[in-house]
């Protein structure tokens, strides 16, 4: 149950990130998942409340890495945005 929420919960971050953090012109605001996102993970295996295993390693990589790139591709959306704006 618990993989379930932590899997659910990281779908709707990423999606936060990337559609309404990360797609403004405000660079600033759309790091602020991925940094609450490796504090959290840090957090969590220094109370062991995750433990210290590759499989949870490997998913705190992946969910890290993909919070930085979804807050990429938000940065390009709002770029894209602005560049439509400009040439209608």
């Amino acid at each position: 149950m618990l993989g379930v929420i932590f899997v659910v919960g990281s779908i709707a971050s990423l999606v936060l990130e990337k559609y309404v953090l990360a797609n403004n012109s405000r660079v600033w605001l759309g790091a602020i998942v991925p940094i609450l996102s490796i504090i959290l993970i840090i957090w969590l295996m220094l109370t062991n409340l995750m433990q210290f295993n590759i499989l949870n390693i490997v998913l705190a990589v992946v969910y890290v890495s993909l919070s930085f790139i979804f807050w990429g591709q938000g940065n390009d959306l709002y770029h894209q945005k602005v560049v439509n704006r400009i040439y209608e």
